[in-house]
């Protein structure tokens, strides 16, 4: 009976330690922006698909989460979420503490060469668009204010405005809220907005764009930023600039990230291949992904036909192309001086060539307008970079087997952004759709 009762405890030893290597972990760190809601709202619906139940939560931290689940072949799934801004998750997933990396900013080229043995993390193998974000500019709801410019809003972020009578509203000292500097939501309001401006002392900083809008939306006096999800009871203002029209920020002008404070949140991983990893990515980029992504508040990776008129200004030749023609809600970007497609574009060719070939747009054509950027060179060199531009992805397309009917560049003419930031310049190194 001894003996039994000895072989049974190792076999039941055995059993145990073949049942825990058997379990999964998942770490996602970074941006609470992508953390706070996102993150958990697809990693639930994700391990759903899988098999692994209704997930557990547990708040572990200010910040942390760790979600738990348990298969029904006894496998436990263990997946966790902290969210202490963009650049924590870079250090974390170079020094191997996160799998996955969040992030409401690219990454830089610095980031690129500080992570060369996770491979290239702006490849895009390795970096992942999860959906889009209008960077929300915030002020309480009994505000009259309805728009404000970025020249305006570096000049009230950095003190040199400091009254609301400044701005045309009665007088009443500005009240600052900002995130912090961890965050990813900051980087690219210090990139887009401030550009080297410091911003003014005496500013509230917080982790979590929740907390900054129910501040704000308590503060008469009050202005600040976040994530268009997080606006809450706030009033998100129209941004415009001194050459820009005002746009507010909504799913047709943040698709196209033509909205001044558009941007892309992401998910990076090592080129090493975690099938985790690549389950819960593939999820997120899959149709049902993107639903969850646009019921947490996000705008989907998801194409629409818009009605939009031609800018102010625009050449004739543009007006005819356009004409009789809807927007596509999406644009095809490049990097500085390349007629190469960035990570999202690669996954709009194929995004594209689904939605040309669904029933409801059999029998309509697309069309495709280039454009670069002004600082590029001459009007000449910006005229042939923008043609190359729009033949390069023509090109992509036939061999996808989507043909455009028309397409032309038109150099640095209808800018969608200032160019006085690098991200501005991008916005308008760009080809447009249209569909006819």
């Amino acid at each position: 009976m001894m003996r039994l009762a000895i072989i049974g405890t190792v076999l039941l030893a055995a059993w145990s330690l073949s049942a825990r290597a058997q379990d999964l972990s998942l770490r996602l760190h970074g941006s609470n922006t992508v953390g706070g809601e996102l993150a958990p709202a697809l990693v639930e619906q994700w391990a759903l698909q899988e098999g692994y139940g209704p997930l557990q939560r547990r708040q572990t931290a200010l910040s942390e989460l760790e979600l738990t689940g348990m298969h029904a072949d006894g496998r436990r799934l263990t997946v966790e979420i902290h969210s202490h801004g963009t650049s924590t998750g870079f250090a974390d997933l170079v020094a191997g503490k996160a799998d996955l990396w969040m992030a409401s900013r690219p990454v830089s080229r610095a980031e690129v060469d500080r992570a060369r043995s996770l491979g290239r993390l702006d490849n895009p193998g390795q970096e992942h668009v999860l959906g889009l974000d209008g960077l929300a500019v915030v002020v309480a709801p009994g505000n009259t204010l309805q728009s404000i410019t970025v020249e305006q809003l570096r000049q009230v972020f950095s003190g040199r405005i400091s009254d609301w009578s400044q701005l045309g509203l009665p007088s009443g000292t500005i009240n600052l809220y900002a995130r912090d500097e961890q965050s990813g939501t900051w980087d690219t309001f210090r990139s887009l907005v401030l550009e080297g401006a410091s911003l003014r002392s005496g500013a509230q900083r917080f982790e979590s764009n929740a907390q900054l809008t129910t501040r704000v939306a308590n503060d008469p006096r009050g202005i600040g930023f976040s994530g268009l999800a997080a606006v809450g009871a706030a009033k998100a203002l129209a941004i415009g600039s001194e050459m820009i029209p005002a746009l507010a920020p909504n799913p047709q002008t943040v698709a196209t990230e033509d909205y001044l404070l558009a941007r892309r949140l992401f998910l990076y991983q090592s080129e090493r291949d975690d099938p985790l990893a690549r389950s819960l990515i593939n999820f997120a980029m899959s149709e049902a992904g993107q639903k969850v992504v646009d019921r947490v508040g996000y705008v989907p990776q998801r194409i629409a036909a818009m009605l939009t008129a031609p800018a102010a200004g625009a050449p004739a030749d543009y007006t005819d192309l356009i004409a009789g023609a809807q927007r596509l809600s999406l644009n095809f970007r490049f990097s500085t001086g390349l007629s190469l497609l960035d990570s999202k574009a690669e996954r709009d060719i194929q995004r594209l060539v689904v939605f040309m070939n669904s029933d409801e747009n059999q029998g309509r054509e697309i069309r495709l307008a280039g454009f670069a950027d002004q600082s590029e060179g001459s009007a000449f060199f910006s005229l042939s970079l923008s043609n190359d531009r729009v033949d390069y992805v023509a090109t992509r397309l036939a061999k996808a087997g989507l043909r455009a009917q028309m397409a032309r560049g038109f150099g640095g003419a209808v800018p969608v952004a200032p160019e006085s930031s690098a991200l501005g310049k991008l916005k308008n190194r760009r080809v447009e759709v249209w569909m006819h």
